[in-house]
């Protein structure tokens, strides 16, 4: 997977920042000098990319209340804010997330009070629980994102060290990739909340207030819930990718290890291909994987920490309003005289059954690529010749192994729930 490449001011500016660090390193260690501008040259630029990929995902989910105002992933690169300025940032950011949050509370106390007192008790009591829910996830996400501002400093130094460390072993970081994949997602996000908003203005025969009431209720505390999920799984997709080049690289190791062996000589298609002839360390390089694999491990420990919560609520709300929307299609389809408020009340509810079922989905289909990957590096180890005389490999190798013992098993939420897609059939059967 190439690495979308740098500009040469990108270049020039990275250089620029290194160059101290670069002269005063050659007066102390003049042999080393050229490797430690090439490593700092590498993680300036490393820190751009990943700047230039987040930049647009967290503009959009600082202008709904889903990420602090005053949040940069790396603090050192900008000048630091006066206290009285963070301070009116911060007071600022809370009014906003309070007024979103009263929104949504008053609309669905109005939307209660005039429609549902005239429901069956049944399904009086689902239509509660579903606003139970939805309001607890707004404030969980809105609450939660101020309480944990500073994770989303940690994870990105974590995220940065790791990729300069998958680097080094000659693996790739596709920030350009993983840019598109959730731009690409983040509009089709917003164009079919847009859609949701038309379908819902034409079912409230195009009454303002009422349209008003139904949209905070709905279309604004499901973007919310999206948004914050859609940060959860942009974390999952670069430990997926850390996951995929890392086990690329030990299938090149080991065929580049055992390239004299005419059993061996045929190069799968994916491999990443090594110099002919190069020395290389490959304990040491195995090493330095083994330290990396752990790290993308106690990350996601950590991740899944951070939203277990989130994910738990997400999942529980989903699988409640998905059978109360199933319900509302049999009401549907079984009136007798069908209008065209029928026909918006039946799309909106199809609408509403893709969104939770997309929502259940962008959990568990990341923790799905993650496990994966993960579970393949264990068969990766296997590759490499076990009969060759270098203790020094042959131990690197027992010790990455018996790591992986430690680290398979299902991802979870809070110890609740295991985020795998049989998830979703354990759930229809029941």
């Amino acid at each position: 997977m190439p690495i979308a490449a740098p500009s040469a001011e990108t270049k020039d500016s990275a250089i620029r920042a290194v160059a101290p660090l670069h002269q005063l390193h050659e007066q102390v260690f003049p042999d080393a000098g050229s490797m430690v501008l090439e490593l700092l040259c590498n993680k300036q630029l490393f820190r751009n990319e990943f700047q230039q990929s987040t930049h647009r995902l967290l503009r959009v989910c600082q202008i709904f209340g889903t990420v602090p105002w005053e949040v940069t992933l790396f603090t050192c690169d900008s000048k630091p804010l006066s206290c009285w300025t963070v301070w009116l940032v911060r007071t600022s950011n809370v009014l906003y997330s309070l007024f979103l949050m009263t929104g949504v509370m008053v609309a669905t106390v109005l939307q209660h009070v005039e429609f549902d007192r005239h429901m069956p008790f049944m399904t009086r009591m689902l239509y509660i629980s579903e606003y139970i829910m939805e309001n607890g996830v707004v404030m969980m996400v809105l609450i939660g994102c101020h309480y944990q501002r500073r994770c989303y400093g940690r994870f990105s130094t974590q995220l940065l060290t790791i990729a300069i460390d998958v680097s080094l072993c000659g693996g790739t970081v596709d920030f350009h990739r993983i840019e598109t994949i959730f731009n690409r997602l983040v509009a089709c996000v917003m164009l079919f909340f847009a859609g949701v908003l038309m379908v819902d203005f034409l079912y409230n025969e195009q009454m303002f207030w009422s349209f008003v009431r139904s949209s905070a209720i709905y279309t604004l505390s499901n973007l919310i819930n999206v948004l914050g999920l859609v940060q959860y799984a942009y974390v999952l997709y670069f430990v997926f990718f850390f996951y995929y080049d890392m086990n690329r690289l030990l299938q090149s190791y080991a065929h580049h290890f055992r390239a004299q062996d005419k059993r061996y000589v045929r190069r799968v298609g994916s491999e990443i291909v090594l110099p002919s002839g190069a020395l290389y360390d490959y304990a040491q390089l195995i090493d330095i994987l083994r330290r990396t694999h752990l790290q993308l491990s106690a990350l996601m420990e950590q991740v899944n920490g951070c939203f277990g919560v989130l994910i738990v609520s997400t999942t529980t709300a989903s699988f409640v309003v998905l059978s109360l929307q199933f319900f509302a299609i049999y009401q549907a389809t079984t009136v007798r005289s069908w209008t065209m408020t029928d026909t918006y009340l039946l799309v909106y509810t199809v609408l509403w059954i893709v969104l939770h079922a997309a929502k259940v989905l962008m959990i568990l289909y990341p923790c799905h690529l993650v496990q994966r990957e993960r579970d393949r590096t264990g068969p990766m180890l296997y590759r490499f010749d076990p009969t060759v005389r270098d203790s020094a490999l042959n131990n690197a190798l027992a010790k990455f192994s018996s790591q992986l013992l430690h680290v398979q098993g299902p991802l979870t939420a809070c110890g609740v729930i295991n985020l795998e897609m049989t998830l979703i059939s354990t759930v229809g059967e029941v």
